[in-house]
């Protein structure tokens, strides 16, 4: 299924927004059915924007090990929604400062790189802004 309807911020590392009210650049990719990512060992080959803070050629395991070491450090909550999907929160649901994202490692199309991609699904643009870019700092990819 093809979704064109993901949105990348312009930050330098690379956050999607779920929102359509937002300015941001569109762009595209294909995402196989969930059950089928859970069986396969590769992340999904993905093209969107990146930095070099959100890429490395280390192993797709490793990098989702660093994440989550990275999110328990910062007390995020997560689930593993695919084998290379994670969904975050942070902050108090019953406060301004509590966001929802996704966090996936995808391999970078023609690159021999895995990146790391941010996707908000709820919460101020702010708040994800901030979290997104601390999480992002301090990943040693």
């Amino acid at each position: 299924m093809l979704h064109s309807t993901e949105k990348t911020e312009t930050t330098g590392i690379c956050l999607e927004d779920n929102n359509k009210d937002s300015s941001f650049s569109l762009g595209s990719r294909t995402r196989p059915s969930t059950t089928m990512s859970l069986l396969t060992d590769k992340p999904h080959s993905l093209r969107f924007t990146w930095s070099m803070k959100t890429t490395s050629s280390m192993e797709p395991g490793k990098m989702m090990k660093e994440i989550r070491k990275v999110l328990d450090a910062n007390s995020c909550e997560y689930e593993l929604r695919e084998r290379y999907v994670l969904l975050c929160m942070a902050g108090n649901p019953a406060h301004d400062d509590f966001v929802q994202w996704e966090m996936e490692v995808c391999k970078l199309p023609r690159l021999s790189l895995n990146g790391v991609r941010f996707k908000r699904i709820s919460g101020t643009s702010i708040a994800f802004k901030n979290i997104a870019s601390k999480i992002a700092n301090e990943l040693n990819l």
